[in-house]
């Protein structure tokens, strides 16, 4: 058994990876590809399953999560969907041009670890979504088993392969946003930890 190390990561967003067992390299159980699909429709499970592989489907370098200005919006999106993402915690301001038919998804706050950590951080977890001066409805997602593939030198978990753990968090399924530009306001905090994100997006 493997340990990952934990840190903070926000996803339009936040993250906590705490302890994951590793398992060998292997395809992903969710699907990358396909006609697009109702993102309010899948399972908790697949949702954080999708997301979490996607962040750790890049290198440091290029990841979306480690990205200040929007420049890696677009790294490795699926078809079917897109996720924003965030930082290893503080500010961010991001622009991102996002296609027209993809149903938008992304986590305030999320985590990952045991079921008694990702209920340990569910309890100080808040924050607010705002699109347009609107603020947005978030679902509160609790322990849930999910897989975890990425390429080496990833910063999710730092290695290629797949890992299992649970995962929860505070979440946005925003489906798809009018054509148009848009802003798009991410805060969050739990316990020590806080974020503080900014989108502008460009829909079409």
């Amino acid at each position: 058994m493997r340990t990952l190390r934990s840190f903070a990561l926000l996803a339009a967003t936040a993250l906590l990876v705490g302890a994951c067992t590793a398992q060998e390299a292997g395809p992903q159980s969710e699907p990358q590809s396909g006609p697009p699909r109702d993102i309010s429709r899948i399972t908790t499970g697949e949702l954080q399953s999708r997301w979490w592989s996607w962040a750790a489907s890049s290198p440091a370098r290029s990841n979306p999560v480690a990205d200040q200005d929007g420049t890696f919006c677009a790294e490795n999106q699926p078809v079917d969907a897109w996720f924003l993402a965030g930082t290893f915690g503080g500010k961010a301001e991001r622009r991102c041009s996002i296609p027209a038919d993809r149903p938008v998804a992304f986590p305030l706050l999320n985590f990952t670890g045991s079921e008694a950590e990702c209920k340990e951080l569910m309890a100080e977890a808040k924050g607010t979504v705002m699109l347009d001066r609107t603020e947005v409805a978030v679902e509160r997602v609790e322990p849930t088993a999910i897989r975890i593939t990425g390429v080496e030198g990833n910063p999710v978990t730092g290695q290629a392969g797949t890992v299992t753990t649970q995962g929860c968090g505070l979440w946005v399924r925003l489906g798809t946003v009018p054509a148009g530009e848009h802003t798009l306001t991410i805060e969050g905090s739990a316990g020590s930890f806080s974020l503080s994100v900014g989108y502008a997006l460009k829909i079409g």
